[in-house]
């Protein structure tokens, strides 16, 4: 976990290992379907109010090769679409029909407040469980960092030349100086920590 503080008010804007993202995900693996799409979407980087009103039909397969792709239509800057994993449509598809939804119908379907209720359930569970203090500073939108910096930095290290780009056009920010703007100050966070240890392989430390 990396940490770094806010700015202009009190708390600290978190950035999630790979690896604690999936001890927060495990939190919730098997008693609580719903909370773990709901927070597994999250880290896909939605925003709170883009988590409450993904439906089944929203994903659609991108190739032939078991690729997926989530249609968001009425994000903050309008419809966009955003490559998902295979599993996160996966624990959809067992949902909708677990629990007989429509294909119109909302998979998480809860208020704001319900998703901030259960992502401070998580962290401070965790912060027990770990014995790691960080984990209270945990919000819904440091799940959003973790997946703009994790997706940029990774697109990057491989040399994809318009991987801000790539990274601002699915994760929903403008297209302008001022969202460019916002995306790198307030989500652009830290090198994530398997990306250093990629990297690592290149360097000659003696």
């Amino acid at each position: 976990m990396q940490a770094r503080p806010y700015p202009s008010k009190s708390g600290k804007r978190l950035w999630l290992s790979r690896d604690e993202q999936a001890k927060l995900l495990s939190l919730v693996e098997d008693e609580y379907p719903r909370r773990r799409i709901a927070l597994d979407l999250a880290l896909h980087g939605l925003r709170s109010d883009e988590v409450r009103n993904v439906e089944p039909r929203h994903f659609q397969p991108l190739d032939d090769n078991g690729k997926w792709r989530l249609t968001i239509p009425d994000g903050k800057t309008g419809t966009r679409d955003t490559p998902v994993s295979r599993s996160l449509r996966e624990r959809v598809k067992y949902l909708k029909s677990a629990a007989r939804l429509r294909v119109d119908e909302p998979v998480i379907d809860v208020s704001t407040r319900s998703l901030r209720d259960w992502i401070v359930e998580a962290r401070e569970q965790l912060a027990d469980d770990l014995d790691d203090d960080r984990w209270h500073d945990l919000g819904m939108h440091d799940l959003r960092r973790t997946w703009a910096t994790d997706t940029f930095y990774s697109l990057a290290f491989e040399g994809v030349p318009i991987a801000e780009e790539l990274t601002m056009a699915w994760g929903g920010w403008a297209m302008t100086d001022s969202g460019r703007e916002t995306f790198r100050r307030n989500y652009l966070g830290p090198v994530p920590d398997h990306v250093t240890s990629r990297a690592m392989a290149h360097l000659d430390f003696r």
